[in-house]
Formats: C-alpha cells, structure tokens, sequence
C-alpha cells in the first residue's frame, strides 16, 4: 500500500537530484533521499494548511476589500 507512496516520493527525489549530481556519485542516494524528505514535508504542510493557504488565496484573488460607510 505505502509503495507507490515512498516510489512517487523517490522518483521525484532522483528528478530534482539529477539536476545537481550524477546519478552515478556515491552521495546520489543520500540527496535523493533529502530532497524526498522535503518533498514530504511540503505536501504534509500544504495538507495541514490546507483551509488557511486557499482562504489567502481567495483573498487575494477578491482583492481588496473596502468598506463602505453607511
């Protein structure tokens, strides 16, 4: 079940890695495995801020908004 979880994280880890070392360096598994970590960190974060970040988004799609005397 959590395989195709920890293979998406990976994959994704080895794409943004590759773009730094070879995949043929020794410290290739150990900044996979960093930038994978920060990969599950940003998407727990966005799922536990998720009410929050759409709210500010909305915000600021609406613009301002001003307040008329009555």
């Amino acid at each position: 079940m959590l395989d195709w979880a920890a293979d998406l994280l990976l994959s994704a880890g080895g794409a943004v890695a590759g773009w730094f070392v070879s995949r043929d360096e020794s410290s290739f598994l150990t900044i996979q495995m960093m930038v994978a970590t920060l990969v599950l960190a940003a998407v727990l974060s966005l799922i536990v801020y998720w009410r929050t970040v759409v709210d500010y988004c909305r915000s600021l799609w609406k613009g301002p908004q001003t307040k008329r005397p009555s």
